[in-house]
């Protein structure tokens, strides 16, 4: 994949947290994925959070925004879905090998990335995000 950018929807291999606390090492299912660059570390490089969609409802101790219709025809998905916020994965998405394609499927709005963002810094503020690095 080339320069990820911020607010892709990728298909990726995605490791949920639970899985990783298994010992498992690589996701069961490629499933559309949100791609949020965020600048970590002295550095100054951005990182990629990928924050895992899905179809299913989300249950009642997950967090979670549904993705409205207009953002779901720009990432070409299917509604309802929704982005979970809660946890996310870490990698390398120029050399990941759990990219399934490297023509992401759309792009969300900067609008709907900003609230993705909003939720997710409430969850980290409420101590209720898991992180699973994939290297």
């Amino acid at each position: 994949m080339s320069d990820p950018e911020h607010g892709q929807v990728i298909l990726y291999s995605y490791l949920w947290a639970r899985e990783h606390d298994r010992g498992e090492e690589s996701g069961r299912k490629v499933r559309p994925t949100c791609v949020m660059l965020i600048v970590a570390g002295k550095d100054g490089r951005q990182k990629p959070l990928l924050f895992p969609i899905t179809s299913r409802p989300p249950g009642p101790s997950t967090r979670f925004v549904e993705i409205p219709e207009t953002e779901a025809r720009r990432a070409k998905l299917y509604t309802p879905a929704w982005v979970i916020v809660d946890e996310f994965n870490t990698d390398d998405l120029k050399t990941s090998w759990a990219v399934e394609d490297a023509e992401p499927l759309g792009q969300f709005s900067r609008k709907f990335m900003s609230r993705i963002a909003a939720e997710t810094a409430a969850a980290i503020r409420a101590g209720a995000v898991r992180r699973v690095p994939r290297r």
